[in-house]
């Protein structure tokens, strides 16, 4: 729980509380004077009568009595609110902006640094996104021409992830635009709506004389430039697929930094000038957080949470009080914690100094499940539900009538992870009524414009799918049912052709055998015709 914690000089939250310490003093004094006399009777008997008359006070009722002294003073310094520790609280917001303008042209690919300027230059800015734990980067490249890879945004990682593709070979025109970098920066904190930013130059060479002028305009403005140098003073060539690049007389290229040049740039810019070479690895850089930054740029809620030690001076004043009226109570807690042996989880440790939203914003990155279990704030519980990409319930969490552009926004953000494109749609342009040229908002709606119309457009091909599929699978019906009709036609020709046939050969069988009936009938006329004759010659 201590990493959580910042230890600063010790100061008090409440100062003026101190002066009671005076009367205070004063006060005490002359009542424990009073209390320590008998009372009124002493002026009016005897010392002899009196001490007859009186019960004698027992020593030990006044034994204790100096202890006023230490509880009065731990009272007073506990209500004047010791402090020594700070912690992030979530509400608090760093709105300091930085534009970072990478150099791209092809004198970055000289190797005098290892494996070249521009890589070197990309491990850089990586490193300064990983230290810069609050406040708005943009990313700009630039070679002839300018271009934004990012608008301002607290998503480092969102940048991190795309210094991998940046490379001379894409961009359109070669050279180094000074100028064009930096209007392309101040254009970006104009739409942003900040007065005052910073500017971080990282390249290995600037046209003074270009550019001279808009370095005092931009520095007049308000916006500090730093530069960044990149590289060595003797150079080395620019290796390419073809061998080393060559000027127009034939001769190897070899970028030499001119430090006098880039440290002027600096001074102009009213930053700060370090170079990023071979020889210097611990590369300093300018402040990330810089005593200087434009206080409009914080916001509101924005400041030092000092953590109020009081309450846990006050509970040195809790055994003090024992002492001092129940002399026995000290025992009692003493044999009352160790017959405790019953371990108890209802209450937690952290529970002392941090409410139930504060631990759970510092679980919200590590334990998003956690953060939701334990917060209370709405908008707590909905990153974390979104952290956990439980995005229905961030999207419910969200309020659906929020009262700024962050609302609106995150609520767009968790319903297009959710799948409702439209709805997303709907809620970042009610965040842009608030801000119609916000950069993040405008990409997000785009984004999910695009993902609409290409869901749109894949459930228009899988409807023209089915009913392609319906069409071919009716097509196929009706021929398996032509077919199975000529199946049946032909079935129905080979059944009557055989019946043709047995007709045939039923008639065939029945001309043979009238055929045979006459034969046989012949043969019998022949055999009675001579036997005729042969009767009458014998008469």
């Amino acid at each position: 729980m201590m990493d959580e914690f910042t230890c600063t000089a010790f100061h008090f939250l409440r100062p003026q509380v101190l002066w009671l310490l005076i009367p205070a003093a004063v006060l005490l004094y002359f009542w424990l004077n009073n209390t320590s006399r008998q009372d009124g009777w002493q002026q009016s008997c005897d010392p002899e009568l009196l001490a007859a008359m009186q019960i004698q006070t027992s020593a030990k009722g006044t034994r204790w009595t100096w202890l006023y002294w230490p509880i009065t003073f731990l009272t007073i310094v506990a209500l004047a609110g010791p402090a020594v520790r700070q912690m992030p609280v979530p509400m608090v917001k760093n709105q300091s902006a930085l534009i970072i303008a990478l150099d791209v042209s092809k004198s970055m690919l000289s190797d005098d640094l290892k494996p070249s300027r521009l890589q070197r230059a990309k491990f850089k800015i990586q490193d300064l996104l990983e230290q810069r734990k609050d406040g708005q980067t943009a990313l700009v490249v630039y070679s002839g021409d300018a271009f934004v890879v990012t608008p301002l945004t607290d998503d480092t990682e969102t940048i991190v992830s795309l210094m991998d593709v940046l490379d001379p070979s894409i961009m359109p025109v070669s050279g180094t635009n000074t100028q064009a970098a930096l209007d392309k920066a101040t254009e970006l904190l104009e739409q942003a709506g900040i007065n005052r930013g910073q500017i971080l130059l990282v390249t290995d060479s600037i046209d003074m004389y270009k550019a001279e002028d808009k370095l005092k305009q931009v520095a007049d403005d308000g916006t500090v430039i730093h530069v960044l140098a990149v590289g060595t003073a003797t150079g080395a060539p620019i290796p390419t697929n073809q061998g080393f690049l060559k000027d127009l007389r034939g001769q190897i290229v070899i970028p030499k930094v001119n430090f006098d040049d880039l440290q002027e740039a600096a001074r102009m810019g009213q930053g700060r000038f370090s170079v990023l070479s071979n020889s210097n690895d611990r590369d300093e850089l300018y402040e990330l957080n810089p005593a200087n930054d434009d206080e409009d740029n914080k916001d509101e809620l924005g400041g030092e949470n000092f953590i109020d030690d009081g309450p846990l001076l006050a509970l040195l004043i809790v055994p003090l009080l024992a002492l001092l009226y129940r002399r026995g109570i000290l025992m009692v807690l003493c044999l009352g914690f160790m017959l405790n042996t019953q371990p108890s989880h209802a209450f937690e440790w952290d529970d002392l100094w941090l409410n139930k939203d504060q631990q759970a914003f510092r679980e919200l990155e590590n334990d998003p499940t956690k953060a939701f279990q334990k917060a209370e704030n709405q908008k707590i519980k909905a990153a974390a539900a979104y952290k956990k990409q439980d995005f229905k319930a961030a999207q419910n969490l969200y309020p659906e009538n929020g009262q700024s552009l962050v609302d609106h926004y995150n609520r767009g953000n968790a319903l297009a992870q959710a799948g409702e494109y439209q709805a997303a749609i709907e809620s970042y342009e009610q965040a842009l009524t608030y801000n119609p040229d916000d950069e993040d908002t405008l990409y997000n709606k785009k984004l999910i414009e695009e993902a609409l119309q290409q869901q749109q457009q894949n459930q228009q091909n899988q409807q023209d799918q089915n009913d392609q599929q319906n069409q071919d699978g009716e097509q196929n019906q009706d021929n398996q049912q032509q077919q199975q009709q000529q199946q049946d036609q032909q079935n129905q020709e080979s059944s009557e052709q055989e019946k043709r046939e047995q007709q045939q050969q039923a008639q065939k069988d029945q001309q043979s055998e009238t055929g045979e009936e006459q034969q046989e009938d012949q043969q019998q006329k022949q055999q009675a015709e001579q036997q005729q004759p042969g009767g009458i010659g014998a008469q």
